[in-house]
């Protein structure tokens, strides 16, 4: 399974329908430059920052794939975004998430786990 580079005028209907099954809401605005997608299973993005930090975010499965076959997306697409943020020169990976399930996928990938809750605040501007 190999991930492939997300191109917003063929995938975005796509993920946008994964999303709006977990009750997310998208605009294509809101996505950045970097992302990848397995066509029918999973997608996620790299946010880049002006710092040494970017952020991994908007991972989304397919509704309805076999746990061994999303987890196995999943894991590929993280997989290709950690290895895009390194190759851009950043040192540090950000994500953050209230999932058990995902500290424990993020930990199998060697994230360190920080630990707290977190509120999420937006401002339209």
């Amino acid at each position: 399974m190999t991930p492939i580079a997300f191109v917003p005028e063929l995938h975005f209907e796509l993920v946008k329908s994964w999303l709006q099954h977990w009750n997310e809401m998208m605009v294509p605005e809101a996505l950045p430059k970097t992302g990848f997608i397995i066509p029918g299973k999973a997608a996620g993005f790299l946010y880049r920052t002006d710092s040494s930090m970017a952020l991994i975010e908007n991972l989304v499965a397919a509704p309805g794939l076999p746990k061994e076959e999303r987890n196995a997306a999943v894991d590929a697409i993280v997989l290709a975004v950690c290895e895009e943020a390194a190759r851009q020169g950043f040192k540090m990976l950000l994500g953050y998430t209230l999932l058990d399930a995902v500290v424990k996928r993020a930990e199998r990938h060697g994230f360190l786990y920080v630990g707290g809750n977190f509120h999420l605040v937006a401002r339209p501007l």
